[in-house]
């Protein structure tokens, strides 16, 4: 099922001890950096705020992935029985409020930072193609909140599982880490503030 997001197929991503790997793949890793609770080291920016945010991402997918008993091999919430049913909406419903306030807050953080470091002046191009990330992620997020109904709660949580681990495993590392290293360059004005 294609997410209709554009951000991640077929990308190669650069690892921090050299090896290459799909995003696909990565994704894979996306678990075990779950049970961790932390960022893993390819994904730390070292800007303090942004990291921390990619913190709360984390645990918004681990929290995602406790709201259905099985969300892989479901079809539909049908045979799981009424109460159930509305646990899980209520609960992905819940899981989608905080998720589209900290999309908020979290892009308009990263675009004051684009900004305040002059980077969108520089390269342009670079901030705009960050920027349309930016929206296409929360255009999908409106697009799966829109989507809800009460039999078919599983396939939402399908659909924003693989949304937010293509943000972990692409944005991040595309996007968010060269902001950082813009950012903490020796002649960066937001360095001396």
């Amino acid at each position: 099922m294609s997410s209709g997001v554009k951000m991640t197929k077929q990308r190669t991503l650069g690892i921090a001890y050299g090896e290459q790997k799909s995003v696909d793949a990565l994704s894979d890793e996306v678990a075990h950096w779950l049970a961790a609770g932390d960022l893993p080291a390819q994904l730390v920016t070292g800007h303090p705020l942004i990291d921390t945010e990619h913190r709360f991402l984390i645990n918004a997918i681990a929290n995602l992935r406790r709201i259905c008993l099985d969300q892989v091999a479901l079809k539909s919430c049908i045979a799981c029985g009424k109460p159930m049913q509305e646990r899980c909406e209520g609960n992905l419903i819940g899981l989608l409020g905080d998720i589209f306030s900290f999309i908020l807050d979290h892009f308009k953080n990263e675009e004051s930072i684009m900004r305040d470091s002059m980077l969108v002046i520089v390269d342009r191009e670079v901030c705009q193609a960050h920027m349309e990330d930016h929206a296409e992620i929360a255009a999908k997020v409106q697009e799966i909140v829109s989507a809800l109904d009460s039999q078919h709660v599983v396939s939402r949580i399908r659909e924003l599982d693989a949304l937010l681990s293509r943000w972990v495993t692409n944005h991040v590392v595309m996007h968010d880490l060269l902001l950082s290293r813009w950012v903490s360059r020796d002649d960066s004005l937001l360095r001396r503030i």
